[in-house]
């Protein structure tokens, strides 16, 4: 929904324009998608639609034709396949939806050509070690194209690199690092992917076509957060440090992303976060009595705490939209 559209029906909503006229507003000043949008919405769409084909048509073509083709033609088909998309993208606008959607398919096919030497050459022993690399192959595609499409698949790739490589050493790391310590890495390294992407959004020179990467690394933090948070609450001789932690971070994200830097998705979660660890001191408290009044009153506080934040975000949500300037045409097409 566009800055327009949403003013209009906020002006709607506060009484300024009546419900009759809301579709001539909304027709006067070009807030609905005209026939040129909705043409370039379908263009996009069987755009992503064919290159999310083509690479899982190329897996599919290996994994199908596996035993029938020698090692040097798999190896040259994906090859060549990857320097005709390359150089399909350097004839491509930068930083267009098209030059994103050809550079995601290099990148799954770098991915295909790792897994490809991986089982030609039996070096999977070590699964984190493909993902780890294809991150590294990927990062200077992603700074180039500066799309969040990119980026969202590097920072789930380091995640799960990250992940596999203490899985495979867990009996190494295991006497230094237990679950609730991996929980709590994970928490602090997706928070400082999260300020290193929103520092890189904020420069002058802007990295990123929007806000989805920042937001999903504070969405994965937020889940490991949350989880040591609940697992501090039933289990505290275990693990201490959960609650003290949980705080300083859902303190400082909830104060820079309401007051700071508005982001109405981020201070849901936020809320989200809260009501569940709210809940969880609850059950905690009726852990011993929990009958059919307790499991009543449990429920009710959460419908209780849900309703509450939803009227809160929407008004938190109206009151941000009030102080906004309603954006020209150019910046739209800008944007």
């Amino acid at each position: 929904m566009n800055s327009k559209r949403q003013h209009i029906l906020h002006w709607a909503e506060q009484g300024y324009i009546s419900p009759d006229d809301v579709d001539a507003a909304l027709s006067l000043s070009h807030a609905n998608p005209d026939n040129q949008q909705w043409f370039q919405f379908i263009k996009n769409l069987f755009l992503w639609l064919g290159v999310i084909a083509l690479a899982a048509g190329t897996l599919f073509f290996f994994a199908f034709n596996w035993d029938e083709m020698s090692n040097l033609v798999k190896f040259a088909l994906v090859q060549t396949t990857l320097v005709v998309i390359t150089l399909v993208y350097t004839k491509l606008k930068p930083f267009t939806l098209p030059s994103t959607a050809i550079a995601f398919l290099m990148v799954m096919l770098i991915g295909a050509l790792l897994a490809l030497s991986g089982q030609v050459y039996q070096t999977g022993a070590d699964p984190w070690q493909l993902f780890a690399i294809w991150a590294l192959f990927m990062t200077p595609i992603a700074v180039i194209n500066r799309a969040s499409t990119l980026w969202l698949l590097w920072v789930l790739l380091i995640n799960l690199s990250c992940y596999l490589y203490y899985y495979d050493f867990r009996g190494v790391f295991g006497i230094l690092l237990h679950y609730d310590d991996l929980v709590g890495l994970f928490l602090l390294f997706n928070t400082l992917l999260a300020i290193a992407f929103e520092v890189l959004q904020q420069g002058k020179t802007r990295c990123l076509d929007n806000r989805l990467v920042v937001q999903t690394c504070l969405l994965a933090s937020g889940i490991a957060a949350t989880w040591l948070a609940i697992w501090a609450i039933f289990d505290e001789a275990t693990l201490q440090w959960g609650l003290p932690c949980y705080l300083v971070w859902i303190l400082c994200t909830y104060l820079y992303y309401r007051y700071r830097l508005f982001d109405l998705f981020i201070i849901s979660g936020c809320v989200t976060s809260t009501i569940v660890i709210a809940s969880s001191l609850l059950i905690y408290i009726f852990n011993d009595a929990l009958e059919s009044d307790a499991f009543l009153i449990i429920a009710m506080f959460i419908i209780g705490l849900s309703s509450s934040a939803g009227i809160w975000l929407k008004k938190l949500s109206k009151e941000h939209a009030a102080d906004q300037p309603i954006a020209s045409d150019k910046e739209h097409h800008d944007a």
